[in-house]
């Protein structure tokens, strides 16, 4: 092989994996929203932490069918329109945590919210996925990363890879 065919399998592989600050940044973040949450499980009635479960559960199902909405291209998302649907999932759920509704309110849904995106950006880190982190866990049971841009860590992603590139030359 020569030089040049290695630089074009590189720029080949570089969008299906995240750059190692970007995979870092996304497991410290889990890991630190996981310690937060973690004692609140043990301060909440039983039927607070089980419903909290649940809903997690039902977050997993929701951003499964997500996946493969997006993944066999059944409805056209463009990459960023796909990442809101998914991220205002999560934020609508914890907004409805702080409700009193029966099966999203008094604390469950933000709990919830909170745990799944920590348990999400520890797994994406992880796997080196790049892209919207909320669908780490759906990528993990299909195998294959989902096509979603992150809000936050997409931009950080383009540009950790145009610095390691600029340093490349």
């Amino acid at each position: 092989m020569t030089k040049g065919s290695l630089d074009s399998q590189t720029l080949l592989q570089q969008p299906r994996q995240a750059p190692p600050v970007g995979r870092a940044l996304r497991i410290l973040l889990g890991l630190v929203l996981m310690v937060y949450v973690a004692p609140v499980y043990f301060r909440v009635p039983v039927r607070v932490a089980a419903g909290s479960f649940l809903l997690m559960l039902g977050l997993i199902g929701v951003y499964s069918l997500i996946h493969i909405v997006v993944s066999r291209r059944i409805i056209a998302f463009g990459p960023c329109l796909g990442a809101a649907v998914a991220a205002g999932l999560l934020v609508t759920l914890y907004v409805a945590g702080a409700s009193g509704l029966p099966i999203l309110g008094h604390g469950k849904g933000q709990l919830a919210a909170a745990t799944f995106l920590g348990i999400s950006l520890v797994v994406a880190g992880l796997r080196a996925a790049p892209g919207c982190e909320v669908m780490a866990i759906p990528g993990l049971l299909f195998g294959k990363h989902t096509e979603l841009a992150c809000l936050i860590f997409s931009p950080l992603d383009r540009l950790e890879r145009k610095l390691r590139s600029k340093r490349r030359v």
